[in-house]
C-alpha cells in the first residue's frame, strides 16, 4: 500500500476520531459486545478497514492473498513504537508483510495504535489494561480488546472459517504481543512471536506491575492457559545495544544490560514460573544470526514460525 495513501488515510481517521470520540467512548460497550454488522467485503490484495472503540476509530490495514479461502490463516502484525501520523511504523510493518502473507496464503491484518489515542506506554505497549493507578480496565476497552473486535469483523468480511489468529510483533510490538499472551491466556491465538521486546512483564509477584504482578494480579488459570500457548520469543543474536530506545531503570536492569540478555532472562523465568504453578510450559526461543533490532531482519524468521515451521 503507497505510503501517501495511508498518510491520507490516517489523517482522515484522525479528524473523524477528534469528532467522534466523545460518542465512541459512550458506545464502546454495545459495539464490542454486540458485534456491530461488518462494514464490507475485504478486497484481494490491499485493503482497509475502521472498526470504532472506546479511545476513537482505529485503522486496519489488510491484505488478502491470492489464494485466499475460507480455511486460510489469519495474521495479525502489532507494530512498533514509532506512532506519529507521517511516518507511522505500521506503514512498513505492513509493506514488509504482506509479501510474507502473500507467499503464505494468509489473510493480514495490521491495526493501526495511533499515538494520540494511544499515546503512551500504558495505552499501547501495555495494553490498556490498567491505569497508572492500576485500577483495570474493562477489556473490551483495552487494546487487546480491540485487536479481538477486529479480527472477529475481518471473519465476518472474509467469509473465513477461523476461530485463531497468529500474531507477531516486533520492538514496542513485542511487548504488546508478549503481554497479550499472558493476559488473555491465548485464548483467541493459534501461535504467536514476540521479536525482540525491550523487557517483560515477569509471570510472578517479585516486582510491582507494569514489571511484575504484583498489585496487579493474573488469574493462575489464564497463566496455565498462557504457559501452554504456542508463543515463540524470537531475538536477533546482535541486538545488544544498551543505548537508545530501551528502558534502563532499576526493574529492567534486573532483567538484564540489553534486549538479547532480557530475552533469555525472561524465558527462564516464565519456565520456572510455569513448573512452580505446575503448568505445562511450551515456548519456544529461537535466534535470529547476524539480526539486531529490525523488523524486516526478524519478519522471514517469525513468518516461518507463523507457517509452523
Amino acid at each position: 500500500m503507497k505510503k501517501f495513501n495511508k498518510v491520507v488515510l490516517t489523517a482522515c481517521v484522525t479528524l473523524l476520531a477528534a469528532c467522534c470520540l466523545p460518542f465512541a467512548a459512550a458506545q464502546s460497550n454495545s459495539l464490542l459486545t454486540n458485534e456491530a454488522a461488518p462494514q464490507k467485503s475485504l478486497p484481494t490484495g490491499e485493503g482497509q478497514f475502521t472498526i470504532l472503540v472506546a479511545r476513537g476509530p482505529m485503522n486496519v490495514f489488510t491484505y488478502k492473498p491470492k489464494s485466499f479461502t475460507a480455511n486460510s490463516p489469519v495474521w495479525v502484525v502489532i507494530h512498533g513504537a514509532r506512532r506519529d501520523v507521517a511516518e507511522h511504523s505500521a506503514f512498513d510493518y505492513y509493506d514488509v508483510w504482506m509479501k510474507l502473507a502473500e507467499d503464505a496464503g494468509a489473510l493480514l491484518l495490521v491495526p493501526e495504535f495511533v499515538e494520540h489515542q494511544w499515546p503512551t506506554s500504558w495505552q499501547f505497549q501495555f495494553g490498556n489494561v490498567r491505569t497508572k493507578k492500576l485500577e483495570p480496565v474493562r477489556w473490551e476497552d483495552s487494546g487487546f480488546g480491540a485487536v479481538e473486535f477486529a479480527f472477529r469483523q475481518a471473519v465476518a468480511m472474509t467469509g473465513s472459517n477461523r476461530h485463531r489468529f497468529s500474531i507477531y510483533g516486533h520492538g514496542g510490538g513485542a511487548q504488546w504481543v508478549q503481554r497479550y499472551v499472558l493476559h488473555s491466556g491465548g485464548r483467541y491465538i493459534e501461535r504467536a512471536v514476540a521479536a525482540n521486546p525491550g523487557w517483560y512483564l515477569l509471570p510472578d509477584n517479585e516486582f510491582t506491575y507494569p514489571y511484575g504482578l504484583n498489585k496487579a494480579p493474573i488469574a493462575q488459570d489464564t497463566l496455565r492457559s498462557a504457559f501452554g500457548t504456542r508463543f515463540t520469543l524470537l531475538l536477533g543474536q546482535d541486538d545488544r545495544r544498551t543505548t537508545g530506545i530501551i528502558r534502563d531503570n532499576k526493574q529492567t536492569r534486573a532483567q538484564g544490560a540489553n534486549r538479547y540478555e532480557r530475552g533469555h532472562f525472561y524465558f527462564k523465568r516464565a519456565s520456572a514460573d510455569a513448573q512452580r504453578i505446575g503448568a505445562r510450559f511450551v515456548w519456544q526461543l529461537r535466534e535470529v544470526p547476524g539480526a539486531g533490532h529490525e523488523n524486516e531482519d526478524m519478519a522471514p524468521a517469525a513468518a516461518e514460525v507463523l507457517k509452523g515451521r
